[in-house]
């Protein structure tokens, strides 16, 4: 067995206090078998630290942070030692991630009620998260099975998703294939878990740091509790120029979850539902179809039972225009759906579609260009530009002062004409606010070097009245050789106007640039400095350094 190490080392200097202050390490190390006759293994890890400060604009560490986040992954394969190719194959696969934060305040994970805004609920020391480890073993019976057991990612139509269980997949002589799973979902506040992977619109995790003992604090921040889950999938097998696959998915709660923020009237305590409940069901389709010399068509929806809605449908073509150029449409209705025992389903939530058209081509082998251009509807219920204008009139202030201030503070109705307004159908009937998108890129190529352009635009459009705010700039990038493999030069220009009308005071434009040079004084090893500057009216003058050292060793 032949093993080749690798190492790299990355270091970043510290920048000055009152800005962001970064130090990154990464110094992944893998051992890789070219050749084995049995068992072959990988190793592979990698450590970066970092540390910063924020700080108040009277020079106080509002935050400070000393974090070290190491990740090690595993794989061994051909458990088995069989050669044959067409037998079952077995193997392992491990990774793992621990972010240590040196930083963190004993008042931060511990509660006291003394100094209460100091504390963050679900925050811990040294997290620790199993991003996947399972056994899985292919090509069974011919190539007729598959089994997959422990903690496993899926990424389909339904979204990324990881759970612990297992899974089992037969693929078919007549070009499909079916996958069925069981386990129970990741979830953050659980051991080795993470909530990256959750349904949305749930505050939940593990409540230490005297939390248990105490309800009434935090309610809102619910105990993390087993989510058994199960689903199915049918897909297409065998041709490659189409691909087809339908999913199901269906995950529970367990365990008690709060439903008030304040304890019930005579001492009852906090009300609580608990046993087994539906987080979220769900159902989608995908569909991609491919002609190497044409183009490509692709479309997709999904379905959340729960919601009874459509919470996602995509579609999109692209097609080739002679030899060097693409044409493409694409276009997404998107509804945000939440876990079910999440406030937000009692409110309203409406959909966006977005529409765009695309376009890239190379006119000469070493210019690049490509642009997009389309819109993003809103559906909202009542016209978001008059609707308080309107709630106000109809409560019959009698002075334009008053008016002025019922739009400036609100209103929270209940009783009256302005309560008839706002539970009026009339007045809550669906208006399409439209937004305007557009980008636009082009990178030049030369024999050492190369240059960037990008520029972007969103806006609302449709009046005064309809003004949803605008963010609208560009960067201008490059990258020369100045000697090939030991100098190098690299910079970024760039500038951004944001305007909101509901905040009209934080209207801003930016400036930015980067000087990055670069130096390889030996072999495998090469320093980078990056000088940041960037400086608007709000904020000033703002400066970064980061240094890296990458040090590679066969």
């Amino acid at each position: 067995m032949n093993v080749v190490p690798r190492q790299a080392a990355r270091v970043a200097t510290w920048a000055p206090k009152r800005w962001l202050v970064a130090l990154a390490v990464v110094a992944p190390n893998a051992l890789r078998p070219s050749v084995a006759h049995a068992v072959e293994a990988a190793v592979e890890g990698a450590v970066s630290a970092q540390g910063y400060d924020v700080v108040s604009p009277f020079g106080d560490v509002i935050l400070g942070r000393r974090r070290m986040t190491t990740t090690l992954g595993f794989a061994a394969y051909d458990l088995e030692g069989n050669q044959d190719p067409l037998a079952a194959d077995y193997s392992v696969h491990v990774r793992m991630r621990i972010d240590a934060d040196f930083g963190v305040d004993d008042a931060e994970a511990n509660y006291d009620a003394s100094n209460r805004s100091r504390f963050v609920p679900g925050l811990a020391y040294s997290p620790i998260d199993l991003m996947h480890g399972y056994v899985e073993a292919r090509n069974i019976a011919r190539g007729l099975f598959g089994v997959r057991v422990g903690r496993q990612m899926t990424t389909n139509v339904l979204g990324w998703w990881t759970f612990d269980g297992g899974l089992v997949r037969l693929t078919t002589p007549y070009f499909f294939a079916v996958e069925a799973f069981g386990g129970f979902e990741q979830r953050g506040g659980l051991p080795l878990s993470t909530p990256r992977y959750e349904a949305q619109g749930v505050w939940r995790g593990a409540r230490n740091g005297g939390l248990a003992d105490e309800p009434q604090v935090f309610p809102s921040f619910q105990e993390a509790s087993l989510a058994p889950a199960f689903g199915a999938a049918i897909e297409s097998s065998g041709p490659n120029w189409v691909h087809g696959r339908f999913d199901y998915r269906r995950v529970y709660n367990s365990g008690g979850a709060f439903t008030s923020q304040f304890p019930a009237p005579g001492g009852g305590g906090l009300e609580e539902v608990s046993g087994l409940r539906i987080s979220h069901e769900r159902l989608g389709y995908a569909l991609t179809a491919f002609l190497s010399d044409v183009g490509s068509a692709r479309g997709g929806f999904v379905y959340d039972v729960y919601a009874a809605a459509l919470s996602r449908a995509y579609g999109g073509l692209e097609a080739r225009v002679g030899e060097s150029t693409t044409v493409g449409l694409d276009g997404e209705f998107f509804l945000p759906t939440f876990d079910a025992d999440s406030i937000f389903n009692w409110f309203a939530h409406n959909p966006s579609i977005t529409a765009l058209a695309r376009v890239a081509t190379r006119p000469t082998p070493r210019l690049e260009l490509s642009g997009q251009a389309g819109t993003r509807l809103w559906l909202t219920d009542g016209s978001p530009a008059g609707f308080a204008a309107a709630e106000c009139t109809a409560a019959g202030f009698a002075t334009p002062e008053l008016e002025r201030a019922c739009l400036e503070y609100g209103l929270e109705p209940t009783t009256g004409p302005e309560a008839e307004f706002v539970r009026a159908s009339a007045s809550r009937g669906t208006v399409i606010a439209p937004d305007l998108l557009a980008s636009f890129g082009a990178t030049h190529r030369w024999g050492t070097g190369r240059a960037t352009a990008r520029a972007n635009l969103e806006t609302g459009f449709g009046g005064t009245d309809s003004d949803r705010g605008r963010r609208v700039g560009g960067t201008l990038s490059a990258h020369q050789d100045i000697v090939p493999g030991t100098l190098a030069l690299g910079g970024r220009v760039s500038t951004y106007e944001w305007h909101n009308p509901l905040r009209p005071d934080r209207d801003a434009t930016s400036f930015g640039y980067v000087v990055a040079p670069e130096v390889a004084p030996v072999e495998r090893t090469k320093v980078r400095i990056e000088w940041e500057h960037d400086m608007n009216r709000l904020v000033g003058h703002r400066f970064r350094v980061v240094g890296t050292l990458t040090v590679e060793v066969p």
